[in-house]
Order: C-alpha cells, then structure tokens, then sequence
C-alpha cells in the first residue's frame, strides 16, 4: 500500500476517534487534550508525512495542506509547513484548536486580551506563557485563546493542525498588532493545498 493510503487511513481513523470525543464531552480543555493524544498518536509514524509530500510553496513560503474535512467543514485537519523564519502574529482562531508536532520546533507565546474591548479597532494584550511545540507534544486553545507562532529552525517545520471549522470558513478571526495597539480581522485562508503524494 502507498504512503498516501496509509496516511489517508491513519487520519480517517483518529478523525472517527476525535468525534467520538466531542460527541461525549464536548469541547473544553479536558477534550482537547484528548484530542491532542489522538493527533500525537497519529504523528507517531513520522513516515506518513514525508516532507517531499508537503513542499513549500514554489516561492519558497509557508504553506497548509488539507488533510482531512467534514462536509459540513468540520473537524478539518491540516498538516501546517513553515518556512525557516515563519512568524504569525497573534490571533484567535473563533473555532478549537489543536496543534501536535511532526518535525522541528514551533515556538507558541500565549497572550490574553487586557482592554475593555469599547474600540473595535484597538487592543491591549499581555503575554502569559509559551510553550514549544515539537514531536510528541502539542497545544491546544478554545475559540477565544491568543497565541503567536514562530520559528527559528535553519530548515522548514512541518506540523498537524485541527481545527473545529475549517480555515476557509472562519470568517471572523482577529489579529493583533501589539506594536500598534490595533486588531484586524484576519484574512480568510484561499491557498489551502492537497498533499503530493
């Protein structure tokens, strides 16, 4: 059998087993870090995720690979590829989250939100923790929580990423300028790609 058949079995299975999940504890923390086993399970077999498989993009930027979606665009799973220096300023993401670690380190600063809220376009964060994510850990935030990516690897990262809703649905994700002081709705995600093999 070919990598990508197994991989496509490997991922239905922990995707059945992560509804199941929900179905019977719905989602808080406590879930999500059963879900985060589940993922972390599924990374454990490093060669279903050749790196050939998820390239950069043709510039040489980060790029996300759908792995698996509902129909109704749930329990989307991605495998996240970053490019040597990749940085994501903080955000929410409005949907759960769950990151594991396949290859290199992600580092993960967590930030809650200080301001009173009364100016759409402003807000104050204050950092709270961080955490790296590599092989055989993972994070993983509500709807509401606030983090920051970033990485500092010579070579590119590969992660898993799943999401309650998938990345091209989320209309209403915000992203903060702590420079600034101001938050923006973050840019729906349009260059979803599909593995090459």
């Amino acid at each position: 059998m070919s990598i990508s058949k197994d991989r496509f079995q490997a991922v239905c299975r922990a995707v059945k087993h992560i509804r199941q999940i929900e179905k019977e504890m719905e989602i808080n923390y406590d879930s999500l870090k059963k879900i985060r086993s589940e993922l972390i399970e599924l990374t454990n077999e490093k060669s279903l995720f050749p790196m050939a498989h998820f390239p950069l993009t043709d510039t040489g930027e980060s790029a996300v690979y759908r792995l698996s979606e509902d129909d109704d665009h749930r329990y989307a799973l991605y495998g996240s590829v970053g490019a040597a220096g990749k940085m994501v300023s903080p955000h929410n993401h409005t949907t759960w989250a769950v990151i594991v670690g396949v290859y290199g380190d992600e580092l993960n600063r967590f930030f809650e939100r200080t301001d009173d809220h009364s100016r759409p376009d402003q807000a104050v964060l204050v950092e709270t923790g961080s955490f790296v994510v590599t092989h055989g850990n993972g994070v993983v935030f509500m709807p509401d929580d606030i983090h920051s990516i970033s990485t500092d690897d010579s070579e590119s990262t590969f992660h898993l990423h799943m999401y309650g809703m998938a990345l091209d649905h989320l209309h209403n994700r915000l992203v903060f300028d702590q420079n600034t002081k101001s938050v923006t709705t973050m840019p729906i995600r349009n260059d979803i790609q599909v593995p090459l093999g």
